[in-house]
């Protein structure tokens, strides 16, 4: 029996943390484990599942948006390059350090490296430095990070339009585009949105407006606190906070009335089929599988106009876009929606339509792997 190459899967999230990454990792290991042998090098968050897993431990010094980042000691180090030797092929999700150290190792012991960039790394952090900082940071993660790409074998990204940036930014590594998906049996329309609603414990008269993610500044999710606090007819809305992040972000949902933050859970499908409209208002993503999931879900939603979400949500036909730093507007085009069932209804069965034909895990995953397959018999 021939070998399956051995392939070493490495993010910078892990359980608990539920995240896209997190997400597209699960359903990508369960799809390709009759493939490869699968080992993952992950950060320890205090929850250890799986089989084939190494821990990098985290330094609880340095926080980024609810994610600690990695200790720097020669303990974590030697494990990443152990893990690394080890390997194949090197299945990268980033960015932060532990992907970029794996860049960097897988490198330099000329390992076949393919990166998952699901984020533009740059844009992400810049958020978390002081206003008078954040240009000279901008400029130099920007670098560094171009750099690292270019030492990788294979760039994938999920949309045309990333590949067509990274190029122009001075990434000379072959990028490939290789759409993310989402499981449309599980994330379909309610039978029933009350009765969805009276399974959460939430009056089946209020309507909800609902977010899934961290709740953090790149997620720009203050805004929609915001917008939510200008809407009229308050003590009939309820906001719906499917995530978690930094505490004094956190809290400021806890004491709004009529709001429930929910931690990270499993079960997203049930809490989006209580909503009646979604609300992603972030500065920064490329895909946004949580937009995806409430569009297969048959909810109306409401997006910033930023990475692939421009391209997949039609104005008016299977969305809604509000501007990036405005509440005011936010919170016109959310009562708008409540105020209108019929056209709710309708921007829900085409977003369904949008996503059950275009984004399948199967598709997308398949794809991934037959990238992989390639780099490791070339």
């Amino acid at each position: 029996m021939e070998q399956k190459p051995k392939l070493l899967v490495v993010a910078d999230t892990y359980y608990p943390k539920v995240d896209g990454t997190l997400i597209f990792m699960e359903e990508f290991i369960k799809r390709v484990k009759d493939d490869f042998e699968i080992s993952l090098l992950v950060p320890n968050y205090g929850v250890k599942k799986g089989h084939n897993v190494t821990y990098i431990d985290p330094s609880k010094t340095f926080e980024v948006s609810g994610y600690y980042n990695i200790k720097f000691s020669l303990k974590n180090f030697n494990k990443i390059k152990s893990a690394i030797k080890n390997a194949d092929l090197v299945f990268i999700q980033g960015p932060a350090l532990i992907s970029y150290l794996s860049i960097y190792y897988s490198h330099k012991y000329d390992k076949k490296t393919i990166f998952y960039t699901h984020t533009i790394s740059w844009e992400l952090f810049e958020k978390f430095f002081p206003k008078f900082l954040q240009k000279i940071f901008y400029r130099l993660i920007k670098k560094v990070s171009i750099f690292l790409y270019n030492k990788c074998d294979e760039i994938l990204v999920p949309y045309q339009e990333l590949k067509v940036n990274l190029q122009s930014e001075g990434v000379k590594t072959d990028v490939d585009v290789a759409r993310l998906g989402i499981d449309i049996e599980r994330f379909s329309p309610p039978k029933d949105k009350e009765e969805s609603k009276k399974k959460l414990n939430i009056d089946p008269k209020h309507q909800v407006i609902g977010y899934v993610g961290r709740i953090s500044k790149e997620k720009n999710t203050h805004i929609l606190l915001e917008a939510f606090n200008k809407l009229e007819k308050r003590k009939n809305l309820f906001l719906l906070m499917v995530g978690d992040g930094p505490k004094n972000q956190v809290d400021e949902f806890k004491k709004t009335n009529n709001c429930k933050v929910t931690g990270f859970v499993r079960n997203v499908d049930e809490y989006l089929k209580a909503m009646d409209v979604f609300v992603m208002p972030s500065l920064t993503e490329t895909t946004s599988l949580a937009t995806l999931e409430a569009m297969s879900s048959g909810v109306s939603v409401v997006v910033t106009k930023i990475g692939f979400m421009k391209t997949y949500i039609v104005k008016n036909h299977n969305g809604v876009f509000s501007a990036r730093n405005s509440s005011t507007m936010l919170s016109i085009k959310i009562g708008k929606l409540l105020q209108n069932k019929q056209l709710r209804e309708k921007l829900g069965i085409n977003a369904r339509k949008t996503v059950a034909y275009s984004f399948s895990w199967e598709r997308s995953i398949n794809r991934i792997k037959r990238l992989l397959l390639k780099q490791y018999y070339q």
